[in-house]
């Protein structure tokens, strides 16, 4: 989704994009907010709306069609019971950090309902996991927003991407060298 979708569809748009990627979404709107597009608000309740639907909707198609669907595809059988186990032992720590895991926003949701946890437990976990994931998300795009509306900074932005890319460069070397045996000199 870009800026302009976002800035002319608003709030809906935030919300969808969020009930269907997340990150990019709000850091694109947080950024709308060092621009005067929207406002602090407007972006994070937007954001918890769409978060909240996408996980709770993942997680009832897991409770629901999930056993439905592992039936379907016997090779997975024995890998998802262990992953299952682990992660309802592990449930707190999971719930706090898949959020922010790309990738896994829908995943996780639906292993959470076939794994069979408690649906209230996932919905309170949710409501204040995807609150703070709100907050901090719209945060992030807000500041980068300012970083990027700067002139100055704007004018200084070739010279961190080169120092970005000489780090990543001597990053490369560094573990070619550990990883063929040779210490870095």
């Amino acid at each position: 989704m870009d800026m302009e979708t976002i800035a002319r569809f608003g709030p809906a748009a935030i919300a969808l994009g969020t009930f269907l990627e997340g990150e990019t979404t709000v850091l694109l709107a947080g950024a709308g907010l060092a621009l005067g597009v929207f406002d602090f608000w407007t972006v994070v309740l937007s954001a918890l709306a769409g978060s909240l639907a996408g996980d709770q909707f993942f997680f009832w198609l897991g409770r629901l069609k999930g056993a439905v669907w592992l039936n379907g595809h016997p090779r997975f059988g024995a890998a998802v019971g262990k992953a299952t186990r682990m992660m309802v032992r592990h449930r707190l720590p999971l719930l706090c950090a898949y959020r922010f895991i790309y990738g896994l926003r829908g995943a996780i949701p639906f292993a959470f309902g076939v794994s069979g946890i408690c649906w209230r437990f996932f919905l309170l976990a949710n409501v204040v996991t995807a609150a703070l994931w709100s907050v901090l998300v719209t945060m992030l795009g807000m500041h980068a927003g300012r970083f990027l509306t700067d002139a100055d900074m704007l004018a200084r932005l070739p010279l961190f991407g080169a120092v970005a890319a000489v780090a990543f460069g001597l990053a490369v070397v560094v573990r070619r060298r550990r990883k063929s045996g040779g210490e870095p000199t």
